[in-house]
């Protein structure tokens, strides 16, 4: 005798039996983007970003120091005085804002970021004001850079804490930021 038990349904949203859905790829019409979770810039969207932003600086700073001897000095293996690297600190902080600030006062990009695409903003997603990013973000690792034999091993491992889950670098942390896609 065939005995037949109805089952109740399952409590569990997963159905082995159902074909596996890929979804329609749309988001719910009542979704904002703002709602959405901020998508990390990647680690190479950073870099180009970086290396455009350092070679706008080169082709400034670059001609004014070959102007000033600072090439036949550097040829010559003479030793910068404290004097130098402050001044010369100083012209590439000048150069950096002129190029950056107003990119970073109104968008929190410089034009690298720009370029590539990805954005600062303050971990909690909010706006970064301009001066957390400068005496925060940016001036304290520019003048940690300037400090013979210190600077280089910061600002290596200020860089390698990119390969942190989170993406964030020293001073990323310092500033209390996140760099993340433009939508």
């Amino acid at each position: 005798m065939l005995l037949l038990v109805q089952t109740p349904p399952m409590t569990s949203p997963f159905n082995s039996y159902e074909a596996p859905s890929a979804g329609s790829g749309e988001l719910d019409p009542s979704t904002r983007l703002a709602d959405l979770p901020p998508l990390l810039a990647s680690r190479e969207q950073r870099l180009v970003a970086a290396m455009i932003d350092a070679l706008l600086a080169a082709l400034v700073i670059g001609p004014l120091q070959y102007k000033f001897g600072l090439f036949a000095k550097f040829l010559a293996k003479q030793d910068f005085t404290a004097r130098e690297i402050a001044l010369w600190a100083v012209i590439g902080i000048a150069v950096w804002f002129a190029q950056h600030g107003y990119l970073l006062a109104t968008q929190a990009q410089t034009i690298g970021k720009r370029i590539v695409g990805i954005r600062i903003e303050d971990v909690s997603g909010g706006r970064t004001p301009l001066a957390k990013l400068v005496f925060l973000r940016y001036l304290p690792t520019t003048c940690i850079a300037n400090v013979p034999g210190l600077g280089g091993l910061v600002l290596i491992a200020d860089i390698l804490c990119i390969f942190r889950s989170d993406r964030r670098c020293l001073h990323d942390h310092l500033a209390g930021t996140r760099v993340v896609k433009v939508r």
